[in-house]
């Protein structure tokens, strides 16, 4: 690289926009899928019970113990499980890993916003392929653009649908390009994709503990694939990136908590499904989600929030959206919560 070519680089790389959401503190917050229920019980205790070795000295450089945790869970070796500091770090380092300079990335979109900002510090060309108007993405519509790498968000935020499975074996069975799968919110869902794993090396499954396990504090993803692959995204995200708190709060959660997270999901699908039932009731276009948050049409996206944040009730807003247009997420929480949204958002609507 040139120093020219460097210089121009940083800067093109400093003018990028930071990711700064919009979430002033208020009284209900449902603006970023983060569990409204609290961190599981036993994470208390288990902060309280480090040593302070574990708070003085480094953590293991790859979070050995918990890759073999999460291994367990998902019934693979530990080999094929990579961690890092939050889903979207994973994310990074396998595009990273997994392109050249100069790769395309096909991308369906509306998708995650951070996607296009990992792709441009990475050099990588973005091939944006359109949902339809369903939510959902047709395998033909990806493999036209024939990209080095392909990016699904299932379920996709902000939209919240899953890509259905026989699209995504389609995909698999039709190019040698990895398939990166985000399913930061499978848990909410009836299907996921990392039992594929075991049949297709080109397939990358990334997941994290920050939605259902109520953990985003603590940043705490993953990925799972072809041991081949994990180990180059391994590389490329370096050791020391899961801290020895997250690391110890995880594992404990994933041996003595798993029973009262299955039952905070399905009071969320509970939830979910009578939310969009009350919305739909009352005259509201709302996507079909597989997620523990809905997205709701509207006309405008940017009033509406400002509105409804007038009223101390916070969702995340959308404009301009490619195939929806404007449209607001929001957070599937506890009733008394929902009840409020749905106030705010029928005086913010009508």
């Amino acid at each position: 690289m040139t120093q020219t070519r460097a210089a121009g680089r940083t800067a093109a790389i400093a003018a990028m926009p930071r990711y700064e959401p919009d979430r002033p503190p208020t009284r209900v917050d449902l603006s970023d899928n983060t569990s409204l229920w609290g961190p599981p019980p036993s994470v208390r205790a288990t902060l309280a019970g480090l040593s302070d070795a574990q708070l003085s000295r480094y953590p293991s450089p790859y979070a050995d113990a918990l890759c073999a945790a999460l291994g367990d869970r998902h019934g693979v070796d530990a080999a094929c499980i990579v961690t890092g500091c939050g889903s979207d770090d994973v994310l990074d380092s396998a595009i990273r890993a997994c392109c050249d300079a100069g790769s395309s990335i096909a991308v369906a979109v509306p998708t995650f916003s951070v996607v296009p900002s990992f792709a441009e510090v990475n050099e990588v060309r973005m091939a944006p392929v359109e949902l339809r108007r369903d939510g959902t993405v047709r395998a033909a519509d990806l493999l036209a653009v024939d990209a080095d790498i392909y990016y699904l968000c299932s379920p996709n935020n902000p939209t919240g649908m899953s890509v259905p499975g026989a699209e995504l074996i389609e995909l698999l069975e039709a190019t040698d390009s990895i398939v990166l799968v985000d399913e930061a919110y499978a848990d909410y869902a009836d299907t996921d994709a990392v039992a594929l794993t075991e049949h297709h090396d080109n397939l990358v499954v990334v997941r994290t503990l920050s939605k259902a396990f109520g953990l985003a504090g603590l940043r705490v993803g993953y990925a799972v694939g072809h041991p081949d692959v994990v180990a180059a995204i391994s590389a490329s995200r370096g050791p020391y990136k899961v801290g020895a708190l997250a690391e110890a709060v995880a594992i404990a959660v994933l041996r003595d908590d798993v029973e009262w997270v299955r039952a905070r999901i399905d009071e969320v699908r509970e939830l979910r499904a009578a939310f969009t039932t009350r919305l739909a009731s009352a005259g509201f276009e709302v996507l079909h989600s597989d997620a523990n948050f809905v997205a709701v049409l509207v006309d405008d996206a940017p009033g509406a929030f400002a509105r409804m944040r007038d009223r101390e009730v916070l969702v995340r807003a959308y404009a301009s959206l490619a195939v929806f247009g404007d449209l607001l997420r929001i957070t599937v929480a506890p009733t008394a919560l929902l009840d409020e949204a749905f106030d705010a958002l029928v005086d913010a609507t009508r």
